[in-house]
């Protein structure tokens, strides 16, 4: 073969070959446009982003308690409320009868005032009026034992002469009074005869001057004569016959004879118990009368030491005792008898009402429910990744499926510590609180809540379908005239929905500056690994360069 059709052979394979290359070239390009004409896309936009944790749970009211009475048996009086009436902390809820408790509570004050005046008794120094009257029961009770002991002791000693003699004289003296007043006696009896016979000769001449002025009674000078005159001496005669004889019967009755005669009687007892002595019953009697005095003496010695020296500290212990017990008993009656009325707690609302008047309630029976409903809680469930970024103090945005699309702010109130772990997944638990709670948010409702850990106000967002995961890139596609290009991106926050991008670099390393409506390819299928970017890795998409972004 001559070179000449050597090198026309050699022209018209590169030829074909080149043709080829076209084909395959072209084929490539129609199939990477009818796959990019296929592919769902996205623009770049600019605006705020919130990142959130989400999670979700139950409303509830954590300040909510049941209520009952605290006594059982009795049957109810008063229920005060509904439900859902608003009340303040103290008022009273409902009332049992308490009438039983009320005479308890009066006789455990009573007691305990008792006791208390009591304690104040022992412990309070003596008066000067207190100590003036033990001194005195003390002289007295003194005197009196030394008038037993004078009294035992002359019952036990001899008679002197002296005492001999001056009972015998005692005796004589009244021996001669006795017979004085015997004498004075008979001689009254005599008077007495004279007297009562001068009464009869009264009476007589009484009757006989009656008889006369009633013979001339029915004449008309009858006052004036001689008869009345007669009669009216008569009977002043006989009155004072009569006066003299009752005088003298009088003096008889309180005559001293019967005195004298108790006289002699004594004398002649003092005598004999002077020479004879005293009798043992009378020894007896008297020193049973010094061991009283004596004991009496003792004690009131004592009882004025006692008050000197203050009060032992075995009786302030019994006196304080006897306080103590009071003021328990006291305290006692006082919770019984508080414990027949329901008081509020704290402000709240009243969600249940499980009596009515006359009903007995059984012991530990829930009479009513209190909440309070203007703190209202969410617990959350957030899993070890997320439960980093929460933090006390950070703003929450609740949803309810139960309200619309309406959304209730809230905050972080707590994050726990302790991680829970079921089946291998280890949770934590936060609690929100609602910062303004809704009439309308009910406990028990279900609430969704987005926890916000960090906000972005102007960020460029690309969905987070545009961004992949390549090895430890994160990657987007750009569409670029027609083009499908890779980038390396750096993002920032994300959320749901949306990516914040905060630069952008070509696969080589060169920078791009993204902006706001360029176009990304979503959930691409077929990816260009090479840099299809005209003029190499300094073209810049959307517009100029931002200097370094």
């Amino acid at each position: 073969m001559s070179k000449r059709k050597l090198s026309i052979g050699i022209v018209i394979l590169v030829i074909l070959v080149g043709a080829g290359a076209f084909y395959f070239w072209q084929q490539q390009q129609a199939a990477a446009r009818s796959a990019s004409t296929q592919r769902q896309t996205a623009t770049l936009t600019r605006g705020a982003l919130v990142a959130t944790v989400n999670g979700g749970g139950n409303i509830y009211a954590p300040q909510q308690t049941n209520l009952n009475f605290g006594v059982s048996g009795v049957s109810v009086t008063h229920v005060n409320v509904k439900v859902g009436d608003k009340v303040k902390q103290g008022v009273v809820l409902a009332q049992v009868d308490d009438a039983q408790l009320q005479d308890a509570f009066k006789t455990a004050e009573a007691n305990l005032a008792s006791a208390q005046a009591n304690f104040d008794s022992v412990q309070a120094p003596p008066t000067a009026e207190e100590q003036a009257i033990a001194q005195a029961q003390a002289r007295a009770a003194a005197q009196s034992y030394n008038s037993a002991v004078a009294k035992l002791d002359t019952l036990k000693a001899p008679p002197s002469a002296l005492d001999l003699q001056a009972s015998r004289a005692q005796l004589a003296a009244a021996q001669a009074s006795y017979a004085s007043a015997l004498a004075q006696s008979q001689l009254r009896d005599q008077q007495i005869l004279v007297e009562r016979a001068a009464v009869e000769k009264a009476r007589v001449a009484l009757e006989a001057a009656q008889s006369a002025y009633n013979a001339v009674a029915w004449r008309d000078d009858a006052p004036n004569s001689s008869q009345a005159q007669a009669l009216q001496t008569a009977t002043i005669d006989y009155e004072t016959a009569k006066a003299n004889f009752d005088l003298q019967m009088a003096q008889l009755s309180d005559s001293s004879l019967k005195s004298a005669e108790a006289s002699l009687a004594q004398a002649k007892t003092n005598l004999i118990t002077l020479t004879e002595g005293a009798t043992k019953e009378e020894l007896a009697s008297a020193q049973a009368a010094v061991d009283q005095a004596l004991q009496s003496w003792t004690s009131a010695k004592k009882s004025l030491q006692d008050l000197k020296d203050g009060p032992t500290q075995p009786e302030l212990t019994a006196a304080q005792a006897s306080l103590q017990s009071a003021k328990a008993n006291y305290e006692a009656a006082k919770r019984n008898l508080d414990n027949a009325k329901i008081i509020a707690p704290f402000d709240g609302t009243i969600a249940a009402v499980n009596i009515v008047v006359g009903q007995t309630p059984a012991s530990g029976t829930t009479a009513m429910v209190l909440s309070n409903l203007d703190d209202l809680q969410l617990q959350l469930a957030l899993s070890e990744v997320d439960i980093a970024q929460v933090k006390p103090g950070q703003q929450v945005q609740l949803t309810f499926d139960a309200l619309g699309t309406a959304t209730y702010p809230s905050q972080v109130i707590s994050v726990s510590p302790v991680g829970a772990s079921s089946q291998g997944v280890v949770n934590y638990t936060v609690t929100v609180g609602l910062t303004n709670p809704d009439p309308a948010i009910l406990p028990g409702m279900s609430a969704s809540a987005g926890i916000v850990i960090a906000e972005q106000p102007d960020a460029l967002l690309a969905p987070n379908r545009a961004v992949r995961t390549q090895g430890t890139r994160k990657i987007m596609t750009i569409l670029f005239e027609g083009n499908e290009n890779i980038v390396v991106v750096r993002t920032g926050l994300t959320n749901d929905q949306y990516t914040e991008i905060i630069s952008a670099a070509t696969t080589d390393g060169a920078a791009l500056n993204l902006q706001e409506g360029d176009t990304v390819l979503l959930n691409a299928t077929t990816t260009n690994s090479g840099n299809n970017f005209p003029g190499g890795g300094g073209f810049i998409f959307g517009g100029p360069p931002s200097g370094g972004r």
